[in-house]
């Protein structure tokens, strides 16, 4: 049997054009940034089950699940008129330059915990994030309401608004049983436990923006 030519990445960009073109796809056509954004996160999440499997063909599928979401977008786009898939790849490998001073500029480091301190410190400066208020509105509104909060309390821990030793130590198993007792609680009061998170987390934001703006 003969070696099929492996596909490059404009190839593919080129297969999507002609998906969308007059004579493509019905389906393919109809899609939008508002329609394809629930299967941007769908493909996500099966790429990250992947990865927990293992499974190196897999994770290769999937991946390419997500890499088909994001030239998708880039060619509504480009018809649009608004941008194009050479400016996604610009705009990220600008953005990896900028965030990488060690690796291209001059600036030293000694270990991985001071590259993601500055990879924060870089991000803030660039969004022209001054406050922990400002970083906090920086977290997607779509994560999770239990992995935002955490991104939430990591950024009020830097800006010393939680004391990290504050806390009992707890171990992983005991953090999950307490995390599954409060869900069945929740359950058994009638209440949505990944809204009554979000909706606590957004007034803790809240809290942090009046304390902050009056100090």
């Amino acid at each position: 049997m003969e070696k099929q030519t492996k596909k490059g990445f404009y190839e593919f960009c080129e297969i999507i054009r002609r998906l969308r073109e007059p004579d493509g796809c019905p389906w393919d056509r109809e899609q939008t940034h508002q329609t394809l954004r629930k299967h941007l996160l769908e493909e996500a999440y099966e790429a990250y089950d992947a990865i927990e499997d293992g499974n190196p063909e897999k994770i290769a599928d999937e991946l390419g699940d997500v890499l088909l979401q994001i030239v998708m977008h880039a060619q509504v786009a480009k018809e649009e008129g608004t941008f194009d898939i050479d400016d996604v790849t610009d705009i990220v490998s600008r953005k990896m330059i900028e965030r990488h001073p060690h690796v291209f500029g001059n600036v030293t480091v000694e270990n991985s915990e001071e590259v993601l301190k500055n990879w924060e410190e870089i991000k803030k400066k660039s969004r022209g994030q001054k406050t922990t208020f400002e970083a906090m509105e920086g977290v997607s509104r779509s994560l999770p309401a239990l992995y935002r909060a955490g991104k939430i309390v990591e950024k009020a821990q830097k800006g010393g608004f939680i004391d990290k030793d504050s806390y009992h130590e707890s171990t992983f198993e005991e953090i999950g049983e307490k995390l599954f007792e409060l869900v069945v609680i929740a359950r058994q009061c009638g209440i949505d436990a990944e809204e009554a998170l979000s909706s606590y987390t957004k007034n803790f934001i809240k809290k942090i923006k009046n304390i902050e703006e009056n100090t």
